[in-house]
């Protein structure tokens, strides 16, 4: 046995040791982009050894993105990274129904999975190969500390234990073996890794299973008119990273003191609305903001664009629910974590409405539903839910369909408020509707519909009353 192995080993053996004595559950870090496909990238020698045995885990995506060998150079001028660079511009491209792109000389082929995967990159002799893989990925290492691939699975063996299904995230299980051991299925030692890198194999030699969390998320709607094109990639952040909430999420966050909160982009083209136009907005905007004096005629109301665009509000719902695959990746990364239900409060605004009921269709069954909050949902009477599910469901906005409504100049011209599919029926102690105070001043067809004008909710609403956050 040379020097390596052996200190090798004597590390593994104190940090089991060490190990043993936590009684704590080690949860992973999360990714700050998560999707639904898992990219591996490394390079081989000639005897199919890893080299210099490391393995780059730089992102995630949603979509499968495979070289076309025939159409592509032999070899790669690229560097590394920049040739990672190139895969992950693929995948984070804007133009959704584009299935080939070429960079540098690779022609890529682009692919939209159902399920969660990971795709492995393999440089042999300058050229780079690629391969569509399940979920957990097997590496040997022999006592010389030379790695080599041995296979993929959908489940985890590891040491004795029977194997664990894997169908969110990803994992790699490291045997190491000595030279005289020539019997594969019994290696010296196992390493269970996530794909941020952390160990894992204590959770399993101490058959620890995670505790319950308590999460928020965020579904952030409409991004504005620069980025209609630019629609969700259905992936899961852990910042506000487009500062879409105004720093109403803390408030939010301070209330209901979740273990962690995620966010999720709901964004898609003023098509998918009931605006179906940027001029038929513009059209109602006129004609809804130029009626003086104020007045709540019913016929007026009519110059708000109230048609459903049933095929615009599924189109977001669709999306979301490739979301939720994504959102199981993330909170579901450790090999145990699909034994527990976390609980799961949900904050939306605007088109988030339709994203997050995809959401939710897609997690509902692993999770429990804990309390949903709904900003000025759009077309919210389409579709809705099961509302006494929830601890709470609360709409906010405008007074729109009901007693006393708001004028015409003050409802909210974006996404005309009628009530949400269900929460009228469904009305509880702590379901139903809330509306802007009638003194609150930024009330207008625009701001009567974004996320700034909501503070309201945490300045206006007691407690025991109706929609306070708590």
């Amino acid at each position: 046995m040379n020097l390596r192995m052996l200190i090798f080993m004597v590390f593994s053996l104190i940090f089991h040791a060490a190990s043993a004595q936590d009684t704590a559950f080690h949860y992973p870090g999360f990714q700050t982009k998560t999707s639904l496909v898992y990219y591996y990238f490394w390079e081989e020698n000639d005897n199919g050894s890893i080299s210099p045995s490391r393995i780059y885990t730089p992102f995630s995506l949603n979509r499968v993105i495979l070289i076309n060998p025939a159409k592509s150079s032999k070899t790669c001028t690229l560097s590394d990274s920049l040739f990672m660079r190139e895969v992950e511009s693929v995948g984070r491209s804007y133009k959704q129904n584009k299935l080939v792109f070429k960079h540098h000389r690779v022609y890529f082929k682009v692919s939209w999975p159902e399920n969660a995967q990971t795709v492995i990159y393999i440089k042999r002799k300058g050229q780079w190969s690629s391969y569509p893989m399940s979920l957990v990925l097997y590496f040997d290492v022999d006592e010389s500390g030379n790695m080599r691939f041995r296979n993929t699975a959908s489940k985890i063996y590891f040491g004795t234990y029977p194997g664990i299904p894997v169908t969110h995230n990803t994992y790699r299980v490291y045997s190491y073996f000595k030279q005289e051991n020539t019997e594969k299925s019994k290696p010296v030692y196992q390493h269970l890794v996530a794909f941020t890198g952390e160990e894992l194999s204590t959770q399993l030699v101490r058959n620890l299973v995670p505790k319950p969390r308590r999460y928020l998320v965020f579904v952030n709607g409409y991004r504005g008119p620069k980025f209609d094109k630019e629609e969700s990639r259905n992936e899961i952040y852990m910042n506000d990273r487009t500062n879409y909430w105004f720093k109403i999420d803390d408030h939010f966050i301070q209330r209901l003191h979740p273990d962690t909160s995620f966010y999720l982009d709901g964004s898609f083209s003023v098509k998918t609305s009931n605006h179906y136009s940027k001029l038929k907005f513009g059209w109602s905007y006129i004609r809804s903001v130029n009626a003086h004096p104020p007045k709540k005629a019913a016929h007026k109301y009519s110059r708000l664009n109230q048609k459903s665009n049933t095929a615009g509000f599924d189109y977001r719902y669709q999306k979301g629910i490739i979301a939720g695959k994504a959102f199981l990746n993330q909170i579901q990364n450790t090999p145990k974590s699909y034994l527990v239900r976390d609980t799961i409060d949900f904050v939306c605004h605007s088109m988030g409405y339709a994203y997050t009921l995809g959401l939710i269709k897609t997690i509902k069954d692993n999770i429990v539903l804990g309390k949903i909050y709904l900003l000025a949902p759009e077309n919210g009477g389409y579709k809705g839910l099961d509302w006494n599910l929830f601890e709470e469901a609360w709409q906010y906005g405008s007074n729109l369909g009901e007693k006393n409504p708001d004028p015409l100049s003050y409802q909210d011209g974006v996404a005309p408020q009628t009530a949400v599919y269900g929460i009228i029926a469904q009305k509880s102690a702590h379901v139903g509707r809330v509306f802007s105070p009638d003194n609150w001043p930024n009330k207008h067809f625009v701001h009567s519909h974004m996320v700034y004008s909501y503070d309201w909710i945490f300045d206006r609403i007691r407690k025991g009353q109706p929609g306070y956050i708590h």
